[in-house]
């Protein structure tokens, strides 16, 4: 095999890859739009005072990334002119889906670099252990925060420092470790993710802010539990907390922001849901039993979605009929389930009906020279696949033809493409 066709052969590759994911996470990206359009409406009316339940509510994004082969979107009409008519636009034009690629990739990039930036300048704090919690003091007037998925680290403004007393900072603290203990760090994580794969959908960067919202309210009202204080004295550090900051960020002529969250935005709305707060018995084991209810549906969904998708490949049991006429030089394809009711096949031979077959072209106006596709396999419905074929030949006085074909061995490119 030359150079040249190793290329070629790895260039028709890495299109197949590119048009079978960037057909999927297009999709996704589709469906992503109703998706956050419920999560909005049930978290603003039904579930407006409910803290654990419209948090969990975020979860429905995670089997979304598995819808991109449903049989939905090839088997009903809805599914068909909602979710695969650009399909048919794009098939001439492999640089859509290639453009839909480079974009993940950018997108996901910049995540990084933010992440990154962040981590660097973390790396250059001064690091205190503060009771027995280590943690990275600035000098901005920044809100405690904890970052970092793999390895989470709690950064405090040193004016919070200054200003609270131990019990305070304590209280402090325990808010940044229920962060870590829940798992919120691993969530945003996650998100940025979402929204990079699924770029194609732009509210999914605006619903950060809701996202974390949610995720600071559930925060709230499990660190007023373990600290085993009132509603009260948690809204009053919180009120406390916002005035020394402001105060400093006016001296520094800025408002910082660390967790890229407005801290002042939402301060009102976040203090009512605090005052709203009421102890009540055995709030861990709720919260433990929602998230494992939580688990469950997402991976009963999950199974339910693979269960109604095509798999990675797909085997064809159909047969088409090909007719060449080579004096006009026009070609037809013809695909009927009669078909298969008068021709089988087995690994050596396609067995054929004659009688059938022959009034079946003709009626169908088939003519010319006729050849037999069938078996093999298929990614997706009219998406990438192959099969065997063999010529048929009229005059044959027999009732059942029996035609032998060669079963073509898959080279290293069709392997591949199984797999992925």
């Amino acid at each position: 095999m030359t150079m040249q066709s190793i290329i070629g052969k790895v260039t028709e590759f890495l299109n197949v890859c590119v048009i079978y994911y960037g057909m999927q996470l297009i999709r996704c990206a589709l469906v992503s739009l109703g998706v956050l359009a419920v999560v909005c409406l049930l978290r603003k009316t039904l579930l407006r005072h409910s803290v654990f339940p419209k948090g969990a509510l975020w979860s429905l994004f995670l089997p979304l990334l598995f819808v991109g082969k449903l049989k939905f979107f090839y088997e009903n009409t809805i599914g068909i002119v909602l979710f695969t008519w650009w399909a048919e636009i794009f098939k001439n034009h492999i640089w859509a889906y290639w453009l839909y690629i480079i974009g993940v990739f950018v997108y996901a990039a910049l995540l990084w670099v933010k992440r990154r930036k962040m981590a660097k300048l973390i790396a250059g704090m001064e690091k205190r252990i503060v009771g027995d919690t280590a943690v990275y003091v600035t000098k901005l007037p920044v809100t405690p925060s904890a970052v970092g998925a793999l390895r989470p680290k709690i950064v405090l403004p040193e004016v919070i420092l200054q200003h609270y007393d131990s019990q305070e900072l304590q209280t402090i603290l325990l808010h940044e470790k229920t962060h870590i203990r829940l798992g919120h760090l691993w969530f945003y994580l996650g998100w940025d993710i979402l929204r990079a794969l699924l770029w194609l959908n732009p509210l999914l960067a605006l619903g950060v802010r809701l996202f974390r919202e949610d995720m600071e309210e559930i925060c709230d009202r499990m660190t007023i539990g373990r600290s085993r204080g009132t509603a009260y004295s948690y809204g009053k550090l919180l009120l406390k907390s916002m005035k020394v900051l402001k105060a400093e960020s006016e001296d520094f002529n800025m408002y910082a922001n660390f967790a890229r969250n407005k801290e002042f935005q939402n301060i009102r709305q976040r203090m009512e849901k605090i005052a709203q707060y009421e102890p009540k018995r055995h709030i861990k084991l709720s919260l433990y039993l929602l998230s494992a209810a939580t688990m469950i549906c997402v991976l009963g969904t999950v199974c339910f979605i693979n269960i109604n998708s095509y798999g990675r490949w797909n085997e064809n049991d159909g047969v088409l009929v090909y007719g060449y006429d080579v004096a006009s030089g026009t070609a037809n394809m013809v695909a009927d389930d009669k078909l298969q009711e008068m021709i089988s096949y087995d690994d050596s031979y396609v067995s054929v009906d004659r009688e059938a077959f022959e009034g079946f072209l003709r009626q169908g106006g088939v003519s010319g020279e006729i050849f037999l596709v069938f078996g093999g396999y298929y990614k997706l419905p009219g998406f990438l696949g192959y099969g065997y074929s063999c010529s048929y030949e009229f005059g044959c006085a027999d009732a059942v033809v029996r035609l032998p074909y060669d079963k073509p061995k898959e080279d290293w490119m069709l392997t591949l493409i199984k797999m992925i």
